[in-house]
């Protein structure tokens, strides 16, 4: 699968290399049948835009998917995460991360409608961050250590 990852925010530093890689390591885990993968990292008033415009709902949203068959779109608010990360007494890089795992589950067809469907999603994802990124974000934090991407 071609992954691509743009920033389309300036406010918060982000690391594109670990959240692509990450995204890579999961998916194939999934076997997602898709081609290609456009994750694309949003300020909130974006994501406020976008979720009116397409799930008719007021404000920002963490994150929304888009299956187009062999395409799939992640939109992601990184505004979100670090309000999340504040929240949850965690970082940025772990609630994008989250995020990422989150809308790959859904590419796979899982659901968090209902509270028992949201444990297991929540279940999963806590599975896939252990086994992926932690050593995908590590390395790549040191790597790009100060060396974010804008596009």
């Amino acid at each position: 699968m071609i992954v691509a990852v743009r920033n389309r925010q300036r406010r918060h530093p982000v690391s594109v290399t670990a959240i692509r890689r990450l995204a890579i390591r999961v998916s194939d885990r999934l076997k997602l049948p898709h081609e290609e993968l456009s994750i694309v990292l949003v300020s909130d008033a974006v994501m406020a835009c976008l979720n009116a415009r397409y799930h008719n709902m007021a404000g920002p949203t963490d994150i929304l998917t888009f299956d187009y068959g062999t395409l799939a779109e992640l939109l992601i608010s990184v505004d979100r995460a670090v309000a999340q990360a504040r929240r949850f007494r965690s970082t940025r890089h772990a609630e994008l991360a989250r995020y990422v795992v989150h809308g790959l589950l859904h590419l796979a067809g899982w659901s968090d409608a209902t509270s028992a469907e949201r444990r297991r999603m929540r279940a999963a994802e806590r599975r896939f961050l252990r086994d992926a990124h932690i050593s995908v974000f590590r390395t790549a934090l040191r790597r790009n250590s100060g060396n974010t991407k804008h596009d």
